[in-house]
């Protein structure tokens, strides 16, 4: 498989864990030791942090919430390493009623042990243009 399928593979898990609310189906595209930075700064080190954090906000403010996953790159950086970017569209934020964000996150996917899986993740929002 090349580096835009195994990415987009991920991102559609990832998608598809978070419109179920799961978060143990998400947390389990994680590596153990993986870190996550979400889209207000908070950095979340290891699997049981971000599932953590992940099934509080889907307990409170994104518990109606879906998210739609596009790679818009990705790139085997060494062997086994991969670098990508995914634009998201999250709606249903009950703190933005009505509203769509957009955020674009970068992933580190890692392969050990045969398995890809998410190690590094950065989210940010993007922001309308103000000029």
């Amino acid at each position: 498989m090349s580096a835009s399928d195994i990415a987009a593979e991920l991102a559609a898990g990832f998608a598809s864990a978070w419109n179920q609310h799961d978060m143990d189906g998400l947390v389990g595209l994680f590596h153990e030791d993986a870190a996550f930075v979400n889209v207000r700064g908070a950095y979340l080190k290891g699997a049981k942090e971000i599932r953590q954090q992940h099934a509080a906000v889907h307990a409170g403010p994104y518990k109606h919430s879906v998210v739609r996953a596009e790679v818009v790159d990705a790139r085997e950086l060494a062997p086994g390493v991969i670098v990508a970017h995914v634009q998201t569209d999250l709606a249903g934020d009950d703190r933005a009623p009505g509203q769509t964000q957009r955020s674009v996150a970068t992933f580190v996917i890692e392969q050990r042990a045969g398995l890809w899986r998410f190690t590094a993740a950065q989210n940010t929002y993007v922001l309308p243009s103000t000029g």
